[in-house]
């Protein structure tokens, strides 16, 4: 418990202060705050012809490949990087990587984190499993697998109620700093009525780990790898996927380490119904739900960043997988665009993936705000003004 405590002192306070959005670092990359930024080459073969046919490829092309304007695309990029504590930033449309910049020590095989980018992907592993059969249906009370809570006042909480933050759980401390991670959001306490009122809530996201298990036999990372990431072309041997620190908890409301690349494949199938390349890997109505507004600017773990979101008009609405310090994945599912960003990451694989006090996504680094860390802390890039850049790259 020693460790836990020291685990809290240090981390609690700065990384869950929000883990759902905010502005982030790579494995074994230290790069400074204002470090210079590069740009890949594109390939030889991604000349200036005109390419019609959607790709699932993710190949990198020139932006007049696809008729886009090249300013256009630099803005978006350029926009993100006024963040100084951005790792990488990779654009896609129609399937081809159009632009992709990375900090001073980064390149495409450099891994960021996602932090609460990865409530995202265990909702869309729900999707599959409600499509297998292994959960009913949506409405279907959680307390058939969670049994814990049969007889209580959670019994009623169903799998929609938890997919749209509206279960009505709170966490009373913090979720992050606890050992079993699973038991905790279990027991984490209703405070108010289920259905009412979206509340964003970590605990309510870990929940996906003994519902996956329960209901599927497998552990949501396995569930995961072969259900989703698999199917869409991401090599599992090159991913992090994060423990609590008893060592037996998948985590699901944070915890995945990828390369932008396999990020985009995430989010490029969201953008064409939960399609790949032929196969039909999630419902289509789960995802089309999924990136739906149930409340004013949620929907299955996918923000949506609209007029309610800002509190202000823009130009279109972008559904967004956000993660603290700065994780994102953008959809534009209306005109097939993809944008990714990871803020700087540190963290050795060879340290493995179980939380302690000293093994943790380090994003504060980056983002200058760690125990001891003096000046500011590095803000991010106006999103909205993003979301309006997003818009000028499709007219």
């Amino acid at each position: 418990m020693c460790k836990l405590k020291v685990l809290g002192v240090l981390l609690v306070g700065f990384l869950l202060a929000s883990c759902g959005g905010g502005s982030g670092s790579s494995p074994d990359v230290q790069s400074p705050i204002g470090a210079v930024i590069s740009t890949p080459p594109i390939s030889e073969n991604a000349g200036a012809t005109n390419l019609l046919v959607p790709s699932w490829s993710l190949e990198r092309v020139q932006p007049s490949s696809l008729g886009l304007s090249s300013a256009a695309v630099e803005n978006i990029l350029a926009h993100v990087f006024t963040d100084k504590a951005i790792q990488s930033a990779t654009l896609v449309k129609d399937g081809y990587i159009v632009g992709a910049r990375f900090s001073e020590g980064a390149n495409a095989n450099t891994l960021g984190t996602s932090w609460s980018v990865a409530k995202s992907f265990y909702s869309a592993a729900i999707g599959i499993a409600i499509e297998q059969g292994w959960i009913a249906s949506l409405d279907q009370k959680a307390s058939v697998f969670l049994t814990q809570w049969q007889g209580t006042g959670k019994e009623d909480i169903t799998i929609r109620h938890i997919l749209e933050m509206r279960a009505g759980i709170d966490d009373p401390g913090s979720i992050f700093s606890s050992f079993d991670q699973t038991q905790y959001a279990i027991d984490a306490p209703k405070v108010r009525q289920e259905s009412v009122q979206f509340a964003y809530s970590n605990p309510t996201s870990q929940l996906f780990e003994p519902l996956i298990r329960i209901a599927t036999g497998l552990d949501a990372h396995a569930f995961l790898r072969q259900q989703l990431l698999s199917p869409i072309g991401v090599d599992t041997n090159l991913i992090g996927m994060w423990l609590d620190p008893s060592g037996n908890n998948p985590l699901t409301y944070m915890g995945l380490d990828m390369r932008p690349v396999d990020m985009a494949r995430f989010g490029l199938l969201y953008a064409r119904d939960g399609e790949w390349d032929g196969r039909q890997v999630i419902p289509k109505q789960y995802v089309q739900e999924s990136l739906t507004a149930q409340s004013a600017y949620y929907g299955f773990q996918w923000w949506i960043l609209n007029t309610a979101y800002f509190g202000q008009p823009t130009a279109i609405s972008v559904a967004a997988a956000l993660g603290f310090d700065g994780q994102k994945i953008y959809v534009w599912a209306e005109k097939d665009v993809v944008l990714v960003v990871h803020t700087q990451y540190q963290h050795s694989q060879n340290q493995g993936y179980v939380l302690s006090a000293t093994n943790y996504p380090d994003t504060c680094t980056g983002r200058n705000r760690c125990p001891g860390a003096t000046g500011d802390k590095v803000p991010g890039y106006n999103e909205r003004e993003l979301v309006n850049l997003l818009a000028a790259l499709v007219n």
